[in-house]
Order: C-alpha cells, then structure tokens, then sequence
C-alpha cells in the first residue's frame, strides 16, 4: 500500500529549489446588501432537499463532565422554517433517551441547542425526518441519522477562530477574471454573522465589489455579480466580527490579497482528481470520497444531490458532503458494501465561485475491497520535503509531506500544520493538499542559518475519519549567507 501511495503522489512532491535567503525575521469540533445569506442554488428548486453538512460545537463548559453545545444541520436547498421543529430535528441521548431542546433556523441553517448540557465522551445521536420540507414544499425524500461522539474537555482548549485559507490564496497573482472568493475556516461558523458586511472584496482604492456571499459547513463563497476587472490587486477582508457556532470572535481582522490576470479563464469549472481514482480495487470500506476542482466552488452547489454515488443495485447512498479549499468529500452514512462497484457522479449543475456550472456530469468507479479493509489505517507521515534532519535547504521553499492515506481536508489548517523556528516563533504561511500530500507555504522567505521544527497534529484525520495516532514533527536547518 505505501508503495502504491508513493507512486500515485510522486508527481506532487516536485518542489522548486530556487536561490537565495532572507535575512529577517519571519477540529473541527466546533469543529450586508446587496448580499443574501445562505441561500440556496434555486430557491424554487423541485428537487429533494438534503443534508450537506452536519457538526457539534461547544459553546462553553458547564461541568468537568459536561458542556453546552450546540448540534448544527446545513440543507442543500432554503427550508421552510415551520418544518423546522422539535418532531423534525431529533437528538437522543446514549440510552435513546430525546434530548430536550430549542431549534433555530436560518438561511439553510438549522441549530439545536439542548435545555440542558452534553456529556462529555458520549455518543448521541442525531435524526431529520421527511417531515422536513424546501421552501417550496417539497419533502426530504428519506429519514437521515448519524451518530456524534463529544468530546473531552481537554481537548477544546487553545484552538483560536481562524481563517484556514483562501482561494484564490494571499499574493496569488494572474487570477482569472471569472473566478470567485472562497473563504474556508478553522471551525464551524455562526451563519447569523458571514455576510456582506463581514466578508467583503475591495480594489486598492477601497471600490467594494458587488456580489452574493453564501456559507455552508466551513466555507463561505463570495460569488462577483461581474467579472473582476483585468490587472488589478483586490483584497480580501474578513471581519473579526465574524463568530463561530461557539459564540467565539476572531481576534483581529484577516486580510488577503490577489491580482488578476488578463484572460477570463476556463469559466466551466473541471474536476482534477478523484479519490478513490477510476477503478481503483480493494478501496477500504469505510472510506470518504473526495472531489479536487481546478477552482473555487460555490459552496451551495456541493451537496449529495450535485455530487452523489450508487451502489451497485443504482441505489443512491445517504451521506454528507463537506466542502473545504477546493476540495469536497462525501462521507457515506454506512460502510460500504464488501467487493462491491460503486459509481460517482459529479452532477453538471455544481458550480464554481464564479458562478458557471460545469456543464457536463462526471462519473467514476470504484470497487471496495472485503471487510479486512472495513476500517481506513491511521494517517501517518512517509516522508517530507525538506526531510528530516536537511541541511542548506533555501530560504524560500515550500514544504511537502506526503501521509499513507488520504487526508480530510476540514483538518488540514495553520492549526495542525505548524511551523516553528527555533526561537518558538510560529511561521505564517498556508496550508493547501491535493490528495494525500500536503503543502505549506510561507507567508516570507525563512531566516538563514536556522533550524525549523514541522509539526503534524493528532488532530488530522484520514478520508475515513480515522485521527493520527500522536503528533508527529521533525526538524530541518536553512543554508548559511556566504
């Protein structure tokens, strides 16, 4: 298996060595007009609504053993908020026991918050009934449960609100005219506060550029009524008004920024990489299956409508899609079936941030394996670029590490890929992945003559949802100014 993972990464571990240093000093529990929130693609769509993402989020502790928090559900399509109740979003305790609880809803949005507290390391369960119904009244077509595991205090705190990444990313330069803005968060976030006063894209000279923001899962899409004008620098601002699920604030604004290019670009959006790949055997059966696009999606276009997989009898599996980067995964409700052929289809309708469908369906095969590959291996780190213990390595490389499996995107941030010089200041950078290598880029050359320590939390987890056993982190030294 390793070596079946080497061979199919190789090609992405090409790193560009280019000369010269710089001298200076350098989990998901929770996870404006004219701008709508959340809404859906089609808001007099026919179609089945569906659940695109599901999460928990701890809102503060209560006791050693227990804890408010906060069990949230995004729909692919706007909901009728009457259809939002009590008998429609369900969560039982351990012993089946209901939970007792008031339920919000917003945009595609709903959240239940119990009377009471969660228990620590406990699983629950959560339930939406067909008595759910679109805004134009259609019904969810089947009842859909999954189950949650909370958890334990210890590991809730130091983890910050925080932007994981951008796209396009900081100083990114000949942007297409046609794309859009994602922003992808370290933790599940208040819908009530992504809007258009809170993330907003502006020129050089302070211009706000028109257009829609949309948030789903950990992303949040700023989709331009135009195409961004040609050879010119934009920026990105994220408000620090701006609140996870928890009630929790970034603690200062974030900014990024892109220029654009001349050429419109491929306005359709492509489907680079899928995993599994077409006619892959012996796929664990329970893994996730990821998507990778060349751009920026819209996030309310990436459900399990858009992107849907078969069994072998043409049946539609239930499951979740999370959309992060430029990445969506398809978490299936239930293990796959042993030896099996499933088909995916990546459905014309999902769309780019730009606001152009791809056009045409996309399928691809897989065949599972049998119930010895029934739960995915723990990721672990094969090797990395620069490798441990390197000498003289440039100043402004880009870091590479390549993992046995393939990797959930929502985990890969700044928070779990650090990087830390020897003097225990943290290197900004960012975090990108396509498959299962990742990339970490900084945000400034590194200083010379200086030993970096890589650190990989235990916090990421593989496609399957299967969490690193420990950290794991390794060291490497930059060249020397002559």
């Amino acid at each position: 298996m390793e070596r079946q993972m080497l061979n199919k990464f190789a090609a992405l571990l090409l790193v560009a060595s280019l000369a010269g240093c710089g001298g200076g000093s350098g989990a998901l529990t929770d996870v404006g007009a004219p701008t709508t929130l959340s809404g859906s693609p089609d808001p007099v769509s026919t179609q089945a609504p569906t659940l695109t993402f599901t999460g928990f989020a701890v809102v503060h502790d209560n006791t050693e053993a227990g804890y408010t928090a906060k069990v949230v559900v995004f729909f692919s399509e706007d909901m009728d908020p009457a259809s939002i109740n009590s008998q429609t979003f369900i969560v039982r305790g351990p012993d089946a026991k209901l939970i007792a609880g008031t339920i919000d809803y917003l945009g595609v949005t709903a959240v239940f918050t119990p009377t009471g507290s969660f228990i620590a390391n406990t699983d629950y369960t959560a339930e939406i009934t067909t008595g759910v119904r679109s805004a134009a009244g259609v019904a969810m077509a089947k009842d859909r449960s999954w189950k949650f595991h909370t958890p334990d205090p210890s590991e809730l705190t130091g983890v910050l609100v925080k932007v994981a990444s951008t796209s396009p990313s900081d100083f990114e330069t000949d942007v297409h005219l046609n794309t859009g803005v994602n922003v992808t968060f370290n933790r599940v976030m208040d819908p009530a506060t992504i809007n258009g006063s809170t993330l907003v894209v502006a020129d050089t000279d302070g211009n706000t550029v028109a257009g829609d923001v949309h948030y789903t899962g950990v992303t949040a899409t700023f989709v331009p009524s135009v195409p961004f004008a040609p050879n010119t620098t934009y920026r990105i601002n994220i408000s620090s008004n701006v609140e996870s699920l928890s009630g929790v604030a970034m603690d200062q604004d974030y900014h990024a920024v892109f220029t654009t290019g001349t050429t419109l670009g491929a306005a359709a959006p492509q489907v680079v990489m899928n995993s599994p790949m077409d006619g892959d055997s012996s796929v664990s059966l329970g893994t996730g299956i990821a998507i990778y696009f060349d751009q920026a999606m819209d996030t309310r276009s990436m459900n399990s409508t858009n992107i849907a997989v078969f069994a072998p009898t043409g049946e539609q599996l239930d499951g979740t899609v999370t959309y992060a980067g430029t990445t969506a995964v398809f978490t299936p409700a239930a293990s796959l079936l042993p030896q099996s052929v499933y088909t995916v289809r990546v459905a014309a309708a999902v769309t780019s941030a730009g606001g152009t469908q791809m056009g045409s369906d996309y399928f691809f095969s897989f065949t599972t394996g049998s119930f010895s590959l029934s739960a995915p291996l723990a990721p672990t780190v094969l090797f990395s670029d620069p490798a441990p213990d390197a000498w003289g390595v440039a100043c402004n490389t880009k870091i590479s590490i390549a993992f046995n499996e393939e990797l959930d995107p929502t985990t890969l941030t700044t928070d779990t890929i650090r990087v830390t010089a020897s003097d225990g200041s943290v290197v900004a950078g960012t975090v990108s992945y396509q498959g299962s290598v990742v990339f970490f880029v900084p945000a400034a050359p590194l200083q010379s003559q200086t030993q970096y320590t890589v650190t990989v939390s235990s916090r990421v987890k593989s496609l399957g949802g299967v969490a690193m056993t420990a950290d794991q982190s390794w060291s490497f030294y930059t060249i020397a100014l002559m």
